[in-house]
């Protein structure tokens, strides 16, 4: 009898030292994420602007009443520099055609330019595209002098007069200095994270809006279709503080028109995913930003100079970089373009790739969007 309660004793520590190994084991083990399998990268378009100019020449003086606004970047870095959007509102009674806009730094001799070519109709107001101007290269105040080569039509619209390059304002600036380059603490699929993260992501909810995507860009997965979804999710949801730090499923996000960041990420995440993209939601100190696979090392260069060929100029194009490739940051809520560096971070001595800081803190978890939780007893 004795040695069956001590066979009994022994069998219950060994269950017990099994259970506490499962619990420990389930609950710390972060999940894989994905694979070399589970990656798609996106067909690189081949972009090709519409650069040419309106119409025929006169030689006749026509009228213009134009008005320039400006969106840009607040904090301009004296490397990295900043971007802005140049607006053009035609009050004339005659159409205006903008071919080009560009920057300098007063006293400088270096222009930043983007080709628009952009018809103003007689009333209408138009975005020019996002231009990136580098930094006047040392810290403190500086001017920023913003020039157009703008025509404008006769009554009919048939015929046109080059009213040549023309400055139309300036913007000062107080230069902020850049750190160097830190290093990062990584990690991966936390599993508290990766399934709160899952819980939420809706393919289905996101049918329509990734149905609008393929109908401005028709074909496969692309990044064409990348950029089309960041701008439907940019122009269409605002940004909205959640002092709860309640995480909005995308259904309702989309019903709200508004969300924090987060909410923008999970939002995203599922509609690239849905077009047939491998995302990731990031997190860092006090912000939120996805990112979506883009290739390895051999097609990264083909991505950003497709970016850079749709914006018109040399935007700089962020991302991570891990053993599985080059992952692009698109954050509704960062520097605003696709590639643009996220929210609550700083570029760091360089033009784009991995050169950025967080402003707080040293951690990034990287959370794989696969869809899927997985169990545990916590």
């Amino acid at each position: 009898m004795k040695k069956a309660w001590v066979a009994m004793v022994i069998v219950g520590a060994v269950v017990g030292m099994l259970l506490v190994y499962y619990l420990l084991g389930g609950f710390v083990q972060n999940p894989s994420g994905f694979g070399e399998d589970d990656l798609n990268a996106p067909f690189v378009n081949d972009i090709v602007r519409d650069e040419e100019y309106p119409g025929i020449l006169s030689g006749s003086n026509y009228s213009m009443n134009v008005r320039p606004a400006f969106s840009y970047s607040p904090l301009v870095h004296e490397s990295f520099g900043g971007v802005l959007e140049l607006f053009i509102e035609n009050h004339g009674s005659n159409d205006a055609y903008v071919h080009h806009y560009y920057v300098v730094w007063e006293g400088g001799n270096e222009t930043f330019q983007v080709n628009c070519s952009r018809l103003i109709a007689s009333g209408g107001l138009e975005g020019l595209g996002m231009l990136h101007f580098a930094g006047p290269g040392e810290a403190g105040p500086a001017t920023l002098e913003i020039w157009v080569e703008i025509w404008t039509s006769s009554p009919s619209g048939e015929l046109w007069d080059d009213q040549g390059e023309m400055s139309v304002s300036t913007i000062d600036f107080d230069v902020a200095e850049e750190d160097a380059l830190l290093d990062r603490d990584v990690e991966s699929n936390p599993v508290q994270y990766y399934n709160k993260v899952n819980e939420l992501i809706d393919l289905d909810i996101v049918g329509s809006l990734a149905d609008e995507v393929r109908s401005a860009v028709p074909g496969n997965y692309s990044i064409l279709q990348i950029i089309e979804a960041y701008e439907l999710v940019s122009l269409r949801i605002g940004y909205a503080e959640d002092e709860d730090n309640h995480w909005q499923s995308p259904a309702e996000t989309i019903a709200l028109g508004t969300g924090d960041c987060e909410d923008h990420s999970l939002l995203l995440a599922s509609l690239i995913t849905e077009l047939g993209g491998t995302c990731r939601v990031n997190l860092i100190s006090s912000h939120a930003f996805p990112s979506v696979y883009v290739g390895n090392a051999s097609a990264i260069d083909d991505v950003v100079g497709a970016i850079q060929a749709y914006y018109g100029n040399p935007v700089p194009v962020h991302y991570t970089v891990d053993e599985l490739g080059y992952w692009l940051v698109i954050d509704t809520n960062g520097l605003p373009y696709v590639g643009g560096y996220p929210a609550a971070t700083s570029p760091a001595g360089g033009s784009g790739g991995v050169f950025w800081n967080f402003d707080e803190g040293d951690w990034i978890k990287l959370i794989d969007v696969t869809g899927e939780t997985v169990d545990t007893l916590f």
